[in-house]
């Protein structure tokens, strides 16, 4: 991967091709200039966190999106490898999903990730932009 230094990298867990068709089109509506890695698993997830830590040259991303349900390691589990990765603990996360779970919400809060309901459709996804807003409001503390 070759990554322009100043282009913000954001790196999303989603394994729903669709979601991640909503994602880009909300980071494109907001005007979100980055460079976007997609894992479509977990253990690809965990490998890429694993990978980090172990190649200090390796660029960390500045967010990570991550669902919450995904195939062979779930988000609680991504989540709780970059917590307690040594590159990686202080990353932004934003966790989506479409769980109403308050256990699942308690967990995001746990390790420190922002929680974001996915809407029910397109038109919600887009008119809504909150997930572009958030992503919006994610880098700008972490700038500041």
């Amino acid at each position: 991967f070759m990554y322009e230094l100043n282009v913000t990298q954001i790196l999303l867990a989603e394994d729903n091709p669709a979601d991640v068709m909503l994602v880009e089109e909300s980071l494109k509506e907001h005007a979100i200039e980055c460079n976007l890695t997609v894992m479509r698993d977990g253990a690809e997830a965990i490998r890429y966190f694993q990978d980090l830590d172990a190649n200090s040259a390796t660029r960390v991303p500045d967010l990570v999106l991550l669902d919450l349900h995904l195939p062979k390691h779930d988000g609680h589990e991504i989540l709780r490898e970059i917590r307690t990765s040594r590159r990686c603990a202080g990353t932004p996360v934003v966790v989506m999903t479409s769980s109403e779970s308050p256990s699942d919400l308690a967990g995001a809060q746990r390790h420190s990730a922002r929680f974001f309901r996915k809407p029910p459709s397109l038109d919600a996804f887009l008119t809504l932009g909150t997930l572009g807003t958030l992503v919006k409001q994610v880098l700008t503390e972490r700038v500041a």
